[in-house]
């Protein structure tokens, strides 16, 4: 019976501290996944800005001056010539 109880408080122990371990690793991780996605959040909006400088596109924004989507703009000129040349001629049949 001595064995079973002291079983039984290996594993309750293995598994909190298993539990400890994977929790500081998985908040470490979550931390740097938030510290690696601001920096390319910053990059983005570092190259889509150069891009607007440059005229290359145009971005909408909200209040906040975030972007938010990409204006499309576009222009069409539309020119169109026509001409009709041709020979008048009657037969002596036709002639009045």
């Amino acid at each position: 019976m001595e064995s079973i109880i002291s079983n039984v408080i290996g594993v309750l122990i293995g598994a909190l501290i298993t539990v400890l371990a994977a929790r500081k690793y998985y908040e470490k991780a979550s931390i740097d996944l938030a510290k690696e996605a601001s920096e390319l959040k910053y990059l983005n909006e570092l190259m889509l800005r150069g891009m607007e400088n440059a005229g290359l596109a145009q971005f909408g924004r909200d209040e906040n001056g975030n972007i938010k989507g990409l204006l499309i703009t576009f222009s069409a000129n539309v020119s169109c010539e026509s001409s009709i040349s041709g020979n008048l001629s009657a037969s002596d049949e036709e002639k009045i």
